[in-house]
């Protein structure tokens, strides 16, 4: 007798393993979908926290607590059951750690899955975090102290503008004490340096791109450094002089000698405010602001300065009076020249008096944004300059005659050219020189 093998049953095991299949699918499905949305808005939520906090900071609030509400609002409460939220400032770990700038936000969630359940698994959690740059105003030097900055992004063909970054040329012969040089133009021909001149820098010309390809190996000391980072101008704050409803004056007080008072002028500085035309003389500058609303045209035989009491030291050096003396000359059109026969003594405004707002302290010439002026400070052999001169979108050319020109001042033009045979020697000091207020900011860093 031949006894078969029953087949009953099998169809049930298939089935069994069918429905696992199933289970296993549906748990992937709805419990894997429920993880991953999480996720997404864990990540959203910690966006929007980081981004709150860094703007509570920059507005001096409380960032932490703010931070947390945004998360929370977001349905992540740090209820620390099924989410921790943690705000830090700085950051304890990442690219940004420890840096002040920055503020992380780290949320933790654990989400409950359903069909999971069936192979063990209760929950799944999920970890995100959110970085956020709050950079505070800051006061500031301006371009961490460099005595001659251009500040062109890049070559002149891509901006449209007619010169290079920076140019040395010429036999000129350039000393800077104490400061270097900066240029911020990406580009190979930024810092180009051709026949005899001479530059040595103290701290160093630091060249955003393409330091080597054009500068006279030896000629430059120390040698430019390439690839610096480059610095975006408008982290910066302008100051915004007035000169109100004052009209300035220029009157003779004797033979060739004159005497300038602050306010607006209207013409060419001094030319168009002179009595009689006078072609040259002494002028001296009375302390204050001088609106220029044409610009100033020194192309004469003069002698300008601040020195009103005509102090000197043994040395014949002039010697600054903070109490009576100094100048602020805001140029809102036009060009600034000062030529090679002409002796200039100046001085920018270094001390408070009757409502002189504090911001425009040290800054001897302002050219703003919107005059896209050429700046020539050749001067005669001693002539001397104090303070800033600020032209951010100016091109700014140094000629140092046949003498030497001395300079405690920073120089910041759109482009800066240094030319001619003479010498620049340039004994850079913050504290004679203007400072700045960093804009605030928050972005989005991570």
């Amino acid at each position: 007798m031949i006894i078969k093998a029953s087949e009953k049953g099998q169809a049930l095991i298939l089935i069994t393993l069918a429905a696992i299949g199933l289970f296993g699918f549906a748990a992937l499905a709805i419990d894997g979908s429920a993880v991953f949305s999480d996720r997404r808005h864990a990540q959203n939520a910690a966006d929007t926290a980081a981004l709150d906090a860094a703007l509570a900071k920059v507005r001096h609030g409380n960032w932490e607590t703010e931070g947390l509400q945004r998360a929370s609002s977001n349905g992540y409460n740090n209820n620390g059951t099924t989410n921790d939220v943690v705000v830090y400032n700085p950051p304890v770990d990442g690219a940004y750690q420890g840096n002040i700038q920055y503020i992380q936000v780290k949320i933790r969630s654990d989400v409950k899955l359903s069909f999971a359940r069936i192979v063990g698994w209760h929950k799944m959690t999920n970890r995100v975090q959110a970085v956020a740059r709050a950079s505070v105003p800051e006061v500031t030097s301006w371009y961490n102290g460099e005595a001659l900055v251009s500040t062109m992004p890049g070559c002149k063909q891509e901006s449209g503008w007619s010169h290079d970054p920076f140019v040395v040329n010429g036999n000129s012969g350039t000393t800077i004490i104490n400061s270097g040089i900066f240029v911020n133009a990406l580009c190979e021909d930024a810092y180009d340096q051709s026949g005899s001149s001479q530059v040595e820098t103290e701290t160093g010309v630091c060249v955003v791109n393409g330091a080597t390809a054009d500068y006279v190996p030896g000629r430059t000391v120390p040698a430019p450094n390439a690839n610096c980072t480059p610095k975006d101008p408008n982290r910066y704050t302008l100051p915004n002089p007035s000169c109100g409803n004052q009209v300035g004056r220029i009157v003779e007080v004797s033979n060739g000698n004159y005497l300038a008072s602050p306010g607006r002028y209207s013409g060419a500085f001094p030319s168009a405010a002179l009595p009689n035309g006078s072609p040259a003389g002494t002028l001296k500058l009375q302390k204050g602001i001088y609106c220029l609303e044409d610009g100033m045209d020194f192309q004469s035989t003069w002698t300008v300065t601040t020195n009103l009491n005509d102090n000197v030291d043994a040395d014949g050096k002039d010697i600054h009076d903070s109490a009576s003396e100094g100048v602020l000359f805001y140029v809102p059109d036009g060009d600034v020249t000062f030529n090679g026969s002409s002796e200039i003594h100046l001085h920018a405004i270094n001390s408070l008096y009757g409502g002189f707002p504090q911001e425009l302290l040290n800054y001897l010439i302002y050219v703003p944004p919107s005059n896209q002026a050429t700046i020539t400070i050749t001067g005669a052999n001693g002539s001397t300059f104090t303070g800033t001169i600020l032209a951010p979108h100016s091109h700014v050319k140094l000629n140092g005659g046949s003498g030497t020109i001395g300079l405690n001042t920073q120089i910041i033009g759109y482009s800066v050219a240094i030319e001619g045979n003479g010498t620049l020697d340039i004994d850079y000091n913050q504290a004679d020189n203007a400072v700045t207020t960093t804009q605030p900011g928050v972005e989005f860093s991570q």
